[in-house]
């Protein structure tokens, strides 16, 4: 198989596998618990990474990735998906995060930002309003502060990585950002650890920690390899629509007329952050 067809299968694959994610979040929450399902994704997913690749990229800087990155975004992640009454809503909010990393580039990494770019940042933004507009219940509001903000926590931690860990050795890095924040999401405890043991509660926590955490990752890394950053980058802004197709077939929950606008948009304007450096 030549490098382009391995990169286009590998980001499909990725796609596939974190857009799956969301509904059996949702599913897993009847036994696991928010907090529970991402120490259960830092420690045997960071455990699974370092032994593919063999080896950790460990210090201060790494540690506080892992923080930022796993601790913070996933779990605001999981407990999104459980705040809101479609699980791929929070997969729209969570890939808001090229919206903020937009905003912040200028400031944290002194460059500069396209007309296209911003252009896509007004479009993301109208997208969130819309869907923010469906409905006034104080959960559903909530939980698009809490996705958004896992989106805003991802753009935090992608400035950072860029700033400081990009020129490192990505996979030992990531290895070691996933193992670290093990400790800081078990700190997490008061919110809510709660693991019911099941043939079904353990594979689908097992699912989420070898699969989508670890296998996501290094297929992630083939992707990025093969196609480049920007390349790859932009077909994972389709991880929000895999979310969209695996609620339907898995928990039969369609978008209505305006959270399915809210989301093309919001998908829409991330794509045009994404590509829009390069055009």
């Amino acid at each position: 198989m030549s490098g382009s067809y391995r990169g286009y299968a590998a980001v499909t694959a990725t796609v596939l596998i974190w857009g799956s994610a969301y509904p059996l979040i949702y599913i897993a929450e009847r036994f696991i618990s928010p907090v529970a399902l991402t120490a259960l994704r830092a420690a045997i997913g960071g455990a699974f990474l370092a032994a593919v690749y063999r080896r950790l990229q460990a210090g201060w800087r790494e540690l506080i990735g892992g923080v930022i990155n796993i601790a913070g975004m996933v779990s605001l992640l999981n407990l999104a998906v459980i705040m809101v009454p479609n699980p791929s809503i929070a997969a729209v909010l969570i890939y808001t995060q090229p919206l903020f990393t937009a905003l912040m580039t200028p400031f944290a990494l002194g460059r500069r930002v396209t007309v296209l770019q911003y252009a896509g940042v007004a479009v993301g933004v109208t997208g969130v309003v819309v869907m923010a507009l469906e409905g006034v219940k104080l959960s559903y509001l909530t939980g698009i502060a809490i996705g958004l903000a896992g989106g805003l926590v991802w753009a935090v931690g992608t400035v950072y990585y860029e700033k400081y860990l990009a020129r490192g050795d990505v996979p030992g890095e990531t290895a070691f950002m996933t193992l670290s924040a093990t400790p800081f999401v078990l700190a997490l405890w008061p919110l809510g650890m709660r693991f019911i043991v099941t043939p079904f509660s353990v594979a689908i926590g097992l699912y989420m920690a070898v699969v989508v955490q670890g296998l996501g990752w290094l297929l992630w890394f083939i992707a990025v390899t093969e196609l480049g950053g920007v390349r790859a980058g932009a077909l994972s802004m389709l991880t929000p629509v895999a979310a969209v197709a695996f609620t339907l077939l898995l928990l039969h929950r369609p978008l209505t007329a305006s959270q399915s606008l809210g989301a093309a948009l919001a998908i829409l304007g991330a794509g045009l952050v994404q590509v829009g450096g390069v055009i």
